[in-house]
């Protein structure tokens, strides 16, 4: 299986690539990784794990039908909705002035299963850890 690793800082997508492999395996090999990139006097290290729906506008091709039905396929309207797992490995983090926490640095690791995929995952990976307008007032 081919397995999206994203990497997002304030926002911004830092590296992005896609590996061969077992999902939990590359997952449990980019948390070993982030290990060492993990300060722990200054933020937890917290593993997420959800579903992410993904909407496509139809018609899809052939192509596309056969790779989103391995992730729940429906349609909804005039769209074409699927859910891949997504995990979020937080391990830069921040209380905000309201209470809340606010991910600075993440790695987000998905199935690959087209560039469709790729640009909602690393657009997820972004808006995990973008920095809200509250906080650069």
């Amino acid at each position: 299986m081919r397995i999206l690793i994203v990497r997002s800082e304030n926002g911004e997508v830092v590296e992005s690539t896609v590996v061969e492999g077992d999902l939990a395996e590359v997952l449990k090999s980019i948390v070993r990784k982030v290990l060492e990139l993990w300060d722990p006097t200054r933020s937890d290290l917290v593993v997420m794990r959800h579903s992410h729906d993904i909407s496509v506008k139809l018609p899809i091709t052939p192509q596309q039908f056969e790779n989103y039905s391995k992730f729940n396929l429906r349609r909804t309207g005039n769209m074409a909705t699927f859910t891949i797992p997504v995990y979020v490995v937080s391990y830069e983090n921040e209380w905000t002035s309201e209470g809340g926490l606010r991910d600075t640095k993440v790695f987000v690791i998905a199935p690959y299963v087209d560039d469709v995929v790729k640009e909602a995952v690393e657009s997820l990976a972004r808006e995990i850890t973008k920095v809200s307008e509250e906080e650069e007032e």
